[in-house]
């Protein structure tokens, strides 16, 4: 007997509490919305390096101060090397893309952060659907996938990414994963 496919799940441990969570019918979709953002994070970590960033921070800010915008592409392409694949490849892409249309500001490095994690948390989404697909003897995936992607327009994804960015701190603490408690259980 299996414990469920999430432990079989080829993604970090973050996703495969989000996957966890959204098999089960018994979390809500804002529990689940609680998942993705450490799950997030994990992944911003693993796959970003932070001297990327601030590399692309340091290009944006000699921009901010400027009154003759200079064109940053080159120096955008250059670190690509840098950006390794996944959320820094998107995150650059996007960076690029807004610094064409003359959009390269704080503001648009965080609109780029944040369409950079929806786009990995919508990728992880389908990831755990097909996996379900594969792995399930139930028919769980139809609807994990649905209840995960609601769970992510939930998330507060501009507030993850000016975290990620460095641009603002972590207000306060965020609750915990875990139910430890009989009151953390299922509300009524």
């Amino acid at each position: 007997m299996s414990d469920g496919p999430h432990r079989s799940l080829p993604m970090r441990q973050g996703w495969r509490r989000v996957a966890e969570r959204g098999a089960n019918a018994n979390f809500t979709t804002e529990q689940i919305a609680a998942a993705i953002e450490p799950a997030l994070e994990q992944d911003c970590r693993a796959e970003i390096d932070s001297g990327f960033l601030d590399d692309i921070r340091a290009l944006i800010d000699t921009q901010d101060g400027s009154l003759f915008k200079e064109d940053i592409r080159p120096h955008l392409e250059d670190l690509r090397a840098k950006a390794g694949s996944g959320i820094g490849r998107v995150f650059l892409d996007n960076v690029v893309q807004l610094s064409e249309s003359g959009q390269a500001e704080f503001d648009a490095l965080a609109r780029a952060m944040t369409a950079a994690l929806e786009d990995h948390a919508a990728r992880c989404a389908r990831q755990v659907e097909e996996h379900y697909l594969r792995k399930s003897t139930t028919p769980r995936a139809q609807d994990t996938r649905a209840r995960i992607e609601q769970s992510i327009r939930l998330t507060p994804m501009e507030t993850l990414a000016r975290q990620i960015l460095k641009m603002e701190t972590r207000s306060a603490p965020r609750p915990a994963l875990r139910l430890e408690r009989l009151d953390d259980g299922v509300r009524l």
